[in-house]
């Protein structure tokens, strides 16, 4: 009788809200770490698109509402998604799938375990698709059908002022726009190096990243080539060397051959092998704007178990250590590296919400050595109360000489 009742109150609860869900079509990472490796009480931002181009990939799920769940806690519901083309034809019809099987935490939202990731070909005509999704709540006994439109459209390369590419890459992780990154490649004024001749990774390694996850740009890159002046046509052969595929240049004259030559022998770091170098920290945070994703930032967020080396930089100062000595320059660097760290993700933290929801995410998971944990955990708290930031400096460095 008991269960019965539970089973009552459910069908009651589902009959005053009905079932439902919202038509996700984005080109937000698919992987939606947005969703899963921040706090439960965070709120995704979630950006639907009404276009995109030939070879552009994009994902489309479903996320429930008011879905029933069994006396066990569990839901079940699957979905249908069929893809009309602009004739009125049926370009994909895809069943069954699923939806959600499993706990479920009733009545927060719930995305699909399905994500759909879908591009369209060459040979795919221009015009309006319509995408239609069934889903079907086993439990409460109910389905629910919501359409979307998504228009193909012809590439072309949008104009872009000052304040378009400036906002581009905070805005990047939560609206990509793999297009507009095309147009500030091409228009961006400062060079890819620094005085220095260095790379400027932070920049670079963004666009580096957007294209090769986005390929389809490529071909439409190799367009404009032959009307761009040196610099610009200079910045796609760096490009095209950091994504290996030079093949895809066209034929080079001998000044341009030369400088691929020199880009091919230049030392790329490498961001994920143990942080040492202050240029894999802009790496990393060039990756996360370009991909929205939690992985750069545990990196990142992991780098700050250098702490153990904090006060050395002050005892060279001071005289007591001799930077001559490799190791003492070594351990140096070490706290440079940590320092960095430390202010990249304040500042970060402070201006970029998803930033600052993986950190929070990052020590609810206990995936963080101790070190950092500490240090990231001290790190938010002087955001909510930036009074406090001395004497947590001071905390953290006597948590470090006491760690030694």
């Amino acid at each position: 009788m008991k269960q019965l009742l539970i089973i009552l109150c459910l069908c009651a609860s589902a009959l005053a809200e009905p079932f439902g869900f919202t038509l996700v079509v984005t080109r937000q990472d698919p992987s939606l770490d947005w969703w899963y490796a921040v706090p439960d009480n965070f709120e995704p931002q979630i950006t639907n698109i009404d276009s995109v181009h030939k070879g552009e990939y994009f994902s489309i799920f479903p996320v429930f509402r008011n879905y029933g769940t069994d006396p066990g806690g569990s839901a079940g519901i699957t979905f249908d998604l069929k893809l009309t083309g602009p004739d009125g034809k049926t370009q994909l019809d895809l069943e069954a799938l699923e939806g959600h099987v499993g706990l479920a935490s009733a009545p927060d939202p719930l995305p699909a375990q399905a994500v759909v990731n879908l591009n369209f070909d060459q040979e795919d005509d221009f015009g309006e698709y319509t995408i239609e999704i069934t889903a079907v709540d086993k439990v409460s006994r109910q389905t629910n059908v919501q359409h979307r439109v998504i228009t193909l459209k012809e590439f072309e390369v949008e104009k872009l002022t000052k304040q378009d590419r400036e906002n581009l890459f905070f805005s990047y992780p939560t609206a990509p726009d793999p297009a507009k990154a095309l147009a500030s490649f091409l228009q961006i004024e400062r060079s890819f190096f620094n005085e220095e001749k260095e790379p400027v990774w932070s920049a670079i390694w963004f666009f580096k990243t957007v294209f090769e996850r986005n390929e389809f740009l490529i071909p439409h890159l190799m367009k404009e080539y032959g009307f761009l002046n040196p610099k610009q046509q200079k910045d796609i052969i760096f490009l095209m060397t950091l994504l290996g595929k030079t093949e895809k240049l066209p034929r080079l004259s001998g000044d341009m051959k030369r400088f691929e030559r020199l880009m091919a022998a230049g030392r790329i770091p490498d961001p994920y092998d143990g942080i040492t170098m202050p240029k894999q920290l802009d790496m990393l945070w060039a990756e996360f704007f370009a991909t929205g994703t939690v992985r750069p930032v545990r990196e990142i967020a992991g780098s700050l178990a250098l702490v153990e080396h904090v006060g050395t930089l002050e005892r060279i100062q001071s005289g007591e250590l001799d930077p001559n000595e490799l190791e003492v320059y070594r351990e140096g660097m070490l706290e440079a590296v940590f320092q960095a760290a430390l202010w990249s993700l304040k500042s970060n933290c402070a201006q970029v919400p998803l930033v600052k929801q993986y950190c929070i995410g990052l020590l609810l998971s206990d995936e963080l050595p101790k070190p950092a944990a500490t240090t990231l955990a001290l790190l938010l708290r002087s955001l909510e109360n930036p009074s406090s930031v001395e004497n947590e400096k001071e905390t953290t460095n006597e948590t470090d000489h006491k760690h030694k």
